[in-house]
């Protein structure tokens, strides 16, 4: 058998799972006509005014909900024949689609002319053939799997409308209904808000909605404070019959492409369309959940999802999120808008297949709430896509790589830019995007295309990924310590971008600025010293070393804004945190050494993180040290305009303000590196960090001065008093523990302690 009988075998298989003859159409189910006369006959046989009294009540009751049922079974009976006729036009496209390619191929196969190549050809024809009779077969019968669910669907409905009671039913004991009856009742609450969400829906197309329709959408799409805050924890239930509206809603959008849906929302009033959003939002949420008989299955009566998802969102969005993300590379033959086959050339400015239907989908996202947008389908699907584009436009099979940046700035980011930023809103899908679902399992991929992507915006976009500075809670500071680890283990990556030419901060200074920014509540607990109550973040390095923390200093000090404004309250943190242990000692004789290790780590973070970037700037070691002392001066002058990080420590702050001399500076900013220094910067002396403390403990009176007290005037320790006398105080308030200042000291040596060829790859500017 030749490769082209197998392709033929195979081919008549797929046609066969097609059936015979012409499709079946809808119009034999559709009697809405009859329904619809009959549903008038019944609504005009009312009492009137010579029939009064209970009976006549009674009975007009029964009369409406008779009209009603058979207006219900007319409109039940429409969308009966809509969904048969689109399986049959699923059926004969498929059936066409098939026919169009068992012709390419014997075509194609004939045209290859004779040789000792011409097998080859022939197979490469038969493979292309039989993958797209693949994807033919594939799509047809997920489209007539989606139209019969739809089917049993109404099966269900109809099912309800048989069970229509038109009569007050016998009652159990005084008046309470029977078990049964209340199911009844509650399948008949849920399926009729499911279809009052459809209608709703369907009334959006002219733009306008009725007082009663805009009242039940805003209803349904407004939650109460402690309904947020549920969300926000992860773990909201609603009614079922909310749940049923919201899902009727988003089920009358299908069949609208994304930027229908997009023109529907640009057409509204801007709360109805800010509601429509939040509709998706919510019924797109797996955080999202109501309650539920487990009995009642999809298609039955009285069925309602019992959890937001992907599978709730119109069918349009889902196929974007589902479908590949490129378009064909090669030629396709395509069935054109006259029915016939025409050669499609692929587009080398539109290698991805929906960057227009992204866009309106982000656009359809903005119009929602930010809190109302937790674990939303629409954010992790537009987070997906953006994994997605950008690790393809990164590799090293790229579109267009010969036209460099310029063609994925106008061609690919504006897309990108905007699925990021809206996706931004929903701080969990962000954080199982990045940190993991578990927080601990972070996507360093992911991560590292967003900082080494060249942004045509800088990196704005990508910044806003970032947590607010105003989160302090664990899923905030998980997702910040995930950029963070990637940033600091990685930095000589992230300092060598565009082939050693670049740093990060020169490439996107937007992104470094915002990486900056969402860090600073976050500063004390890289060295494992929490003075604001921030939640999630771990120490950067979990031995005594500062390596994360100085690379992920040196990458933001590549962006000369972010450098200032990040060290400034850097550095406003270890003033924090030398008050925090100063304040402790004295009011409880206690020394915790912790606290003096964490700001010696801190500061030599901070030195290294300059000296390095110095480094990467084409400057001596000697350069780099004296560049990395002159910024201790400057940022220490900025700390007049940064108050103390918690309240408690601002009278402690206040107390080493008032010391003349300023001990606090001179400790911080410490003594000049000269050409003679061995190590990156000078080792710190006891003596720099006992003096200002004595000074903190002298001022505010603390324990006996015993040989310190003719040093002492007015309550200010003298700049010259003797290091004995300055030691033998404080080892007496300190109960005899001096380990705290050899800690301190410590802690900077090895936070500063450099490797051999540690630095070998960082890279100066070229020329």
């Amino acid at each position: 058998m030749s490769v082209l009988d197998g392709f033929l075998a195979t081919w008549s298989n797929a046609r066969d799972t097609f059936g015979q003859g012409a499709p079946a159409t809808g119009e034999q189910f559709d009697q809405s006509g009859p329904l619809t006369t009959m549903q008038s006959h019944v609504q005009s046989a009312t009492p009137g005014s010579r029939w009064t009294g209970a009976g006549a009540t009674a009975y007009d009751t029964a009369n409406a909900d008779h009209g009603k049922v058979f207006g219900k079974l007319a409109a039940l009976d429409q969308q009966l024949s809509s969904h048969v006729n689109a399986s049959s036009q699923v059926v004969a496209a498929g059936r066409q689609n098939l026919e169009t390619i068992r012709k390419w191929v014997l075509d194609s196969a004939a045209a290859v002319p004779p040789g000792k190549n011409h097998d080859q050809m022939v197979m490469q024809i038969v493979n292309k053939g039989l993958g797209r009779l693949s994807e033919i077969v594939t799509k047809s019968n997920g489209d007539l799997a989606t139209i019969g669910e739809k089917i049993r669907g109404l099966g269900g409905q109809y099912d309800a409308l048989g069970n229509q009671k038109f009569a007050p039913k016998e009652v159990v004991g005084d008046g309470v209904l029977g078990e049964d009856d209340k199911k009844d009742e509650e399948k008949k609450k849920n399926d009729d808000s499911g279809e009052q969400g459809r209608e709703d829906g369907d009334s959006l197309a002219d733009g306008t909605l009725s007082p009663e329709e805009e009242k039940r959408l805003q209803e349904a799409t407004t939650l109460t404070p402690e309904q947020k805050i549920a969300l926000d924890q992860g773990n909201l239930t609603i009614p079922p019959e909310r749940m049923a509206y919201l899902n009727g809603l988003s089920d009358s959008l299908d069949g609208k492409s994304p930027g229908e849906i997009k023109s529907t929302l640009d057409s509204l009033p801007p709360a109805d369309a800010k509601a429509v959003s939040n509709a998706l939002h919510l019924v797109g949420s797996d955080v999202v959940k109501t309650s539920v008989d487990p009995s009642i299955k999809p298609g039955d009566a009285g069925y309602v999802p019992p959890t937001g998802g992907k599978e709730n969102l119109p069918t349009s969005i889902q196929e974007v999120f589902d479908a590949p993300l490129k378009n064909s590379a090669v030629p396709e033959q395509v069935i054109g808008p006259d029915g016939k086959p025409r050669i499609e050339l692929p587009d080398p400015n539109r290698p991805y297949k929906f960057l227009d239907e992204y866009r309106d989908i982000a656009a359809i996202s903005n119009y929602g709430d930010h809190d109302l947008q937790r674990s939303s389908a629409l954010n992790e699907g537009m987070l997906a896509e953006s994994r997605e584009l950008l690790s393809d436009y990164d590799s090293d099979h790229r579109p267009n790589p010969g036209l460099g940046t310029a063609w994925g700035h106008e061609n690919v980011d504006p897309t990108l830019q905007e699925l990021l930023s809206a996706s931004s809103h929903d701080p969990i899908a962000v954080h199982d995007a990045f940190a993991g679902v578990d927080g601990h399992s972070p996507n360093d991929d992911f991560i590292r295309d967003v900082y080494q992507h060249d942004w045509a915006d800088d990196g704005k976009a990508a910044g806003e990924l970032f947590p607010s500075t105003t989160d302090h809670s664990v899923r905030a500071g998980q997702t910040m310590h995930a950029f963070d680890a990637y940033a600091g283990d990685k930095y000589q990556d992230l300092l060598n971008m565009n082939g050693g030419r670049e740093s990060l901060g020169e490439v996107n200074p937007s992104l470094v600025q915002s990486l900056g920014d969402a860090n600073k509540p976050y500063i004390d607990d890289m060295v494992g010293a929490n003075l604001d109550g921030t939640q999630g973040f771990d120490k950067l390095d979990t031995g005594a070393n500062a390596n994360n923390m100085r690379g992920l200093f040196a990458v933001i000090d590549s962006d000369l804004t972010a450098e200032k404004s990040f060290n400034d309250h850097a550095t406003a943190t270890w003033r924090d945190i030398v008050a925090n242990y100063s304040q402790n000692l004295a009011g409880s004789g206690i020394p915790d050494g912790d606290l003096l290790a964490a700001a010696g780590k801190l500061t030599g973070a901070q030195d290294m993180g300059e000296y390095i970037h110095q480094l990467d700037m084409g400057k001596s070691e000697y350069e780099a040290s004296l560049e990395a002392w002159n910024k201790r001066g400057e940022w220490y002058d900025s700390l007049h305009d940064i108050g103390a990080a918690i309240p408690g420590l601002q009278d402690a702050v206040d107390v080493y303000d008032g010391i003349p001399g300023d001990p606090l500076k001179d400790l911080f900013v410490g003594e000049q590196p000269t050409q003679s220094t061995i190590t990156p910067m000078p080792l710190r002396n006891l003596d720099e960090i006992t003096h200002p403390i004595v000074a903190y403990l002298v001022s505010q009176q603390v324990g006996d001065l015993g040989d310190l007290a003719p040093y002492v005037r007015d309550g200010v320790l003298d700049a010259d008093a003797p290091t004995r006398y300055v030691d033998d105080y404080l080892s007496r308030v300190g109960g005899g523990n001096e380990l705290p200042y050899v800690e301190w000291a410590n802690a900077y040596q090895t936070s500063i302690y450099v490797s051999e060829g540690e630095f070998d790859k960082i890279k100066p500017p070229e020329g």
